[in-house]
């Protein structure tokens, strides 16, 4: 599978921002990407970003695990705005699937 986190990390961080706006002071991965979705601006993202990392076809699934465990991981811990918190253990509301279960906090 070829995909650019890069442009995904582009197309994804300014919904990434408005989504951590809108989320409480801690949240999950989870949580956070069913924000990002929730808005119309947020879902294209979503699947531009998706698209960009792979997805389609017989790659569909490791996309969603390089979106969710790579760009959207990386972008959280690199965007200034939260801090890891820790995994989630026990949980499985919480867990998406496609990444280790993890809890993120506002700074």
């Amino acid at each position: 599978m070829h995909g650019d986190t890069h442009q995904a990390d582009e197309v994804l961080e300014p919904e990434i921002r408005g989504a951590i706006e809108r989320l409480p002071n801690q949240f999950s991965t989870k949580r956070l990407v069913d924000e990002l979705r929730s808005t119309p601006a947020g879902a294209d993202a979503y699947q531009q970003a998706l698209e960009l990392c792979g997805g389609g076809g017989e790659w569909n699934d490791p996309a969603y695990r390089v979106l969710h465990g790579q760009a959207i991981a990386g972008l959280l811990r690199n965007i200034g705005l939260v801090k890891f918190a820790g995994f989630i253990h026990g949980l499985p509301e919480e867990d998406d699937g496609y990444s280790v279960p993890t809890w993120w906090r506002k700074t």
